[in-house]
């Protein structure tokens, strides 16, 4: 009985410690909070407000590998884009119709992204649109069927070392990262990391077989900026008028 209770007494030692390591109340590796501006720039300073539009970010990776049909409508998509941008039209997305970017085209930023930590949660909060999106840290995915669809998804974490890995499910499937359709089931995986003095890496994966013929990998560099106070942005503020075929018409700079 004597040794039965010493390990008993052990074993729960060692469920006390498990429990301790996931507690809200330990310090991270690391710590992500402050202001961060993709980097390099996302775009020239001195370009018109329709030249930024229409410029856009630049593609983060290769080309996605699509299945039939979504393959021939991404072309037919490529190609509407590109003539309503010639046309000096460009088509409307998300955010011109004041609808969230979601996840995770709002780690695109556009404008820069405030991060802050705190226990068991990180919250990234988008200049653009006023997005919040919220991590649970050493949480559990829930099963799919418990997830309401939703433009940012249900994102869970754990650390690696002083790497952020973060797992997104249920985003809805109208939320668009670089036109690419996707299914209900398509899983997005980030992996966050310092790479330097007040720089930042975002490593991420998507995974959908029912769309992709192969997982698209992209990858975001940002640079702290503490100097930066995110300012209100309120979608009435965005003085952009959408036409009847979707083409966007620019009257001025939108209001921050």
């Amino acid at each position: 009985m004597k040794s039965y209770g010493l390990r008993n007494v052990h074993l729960r030692g060692i469920a006390a410690t498990v429990i301790l390591a996931a507690s809200p109340g330990i310090a991270a590796p690391v710590d992500f909070s402050g202001v961060w501006e993709r980097y390099p720039p996302v775009h020239n300073p001195a370009l018109t407000p329709e030249e930024i539009f229409t410029e856009g970010a630049p593609m983060p990776g290769a080309k996605p590998r699509l299945r039939e049909p979504f393959a021939t409508e991404y072309e037919t998509l490529e190609k509407k884009t590109a003539a309503a941008e010639e046309s000096g039209h460009p088509l409307a997305d998300a955010s011109i119709r004041c609808l969230p970017s979601g996840v995770p085209a709002m780690m695109t930023a556009i404008l820069p992204l405030e991060i802050v930590q705190r226990g068991g949660e990180l919250l990234i909060l988008a200049e653009e649109l006023a997005e919040i999106r919220r991590i649970y840290i050493n949480e559990k995915m829930p099963p799919a069927g418990e997830i309401a669809p939703s433009y940012h998804g249900y994102s869970v974490a754990h650390w690696e070392g002083a790497t952020l890995v973060i797992q997104t499910q249920g985003i809805r499937e109208d939320v668009r990262f670089l036109d690419m359709p996707h299914s209900a089931d398509m899983r997005v995986t980030e992996r966050l990391r310092l790479t330097g003095p007040d720089m930042l890496e975002e490593q991420g994966t998507i995974e959908d077989p029912a769309v992709l013929l192969a997982p698209y990998r992209f990858t975001f560099k940002y640079k702290r900026n503490s100097t930066y106070k995110v300012a209100e942005y309120v979608c009435d503020n965005n003085h952009y008028d959408v036409n009847e075929t979707g083409g966007v018409i620019f009257h001025s700079e939108p209001k921050r």
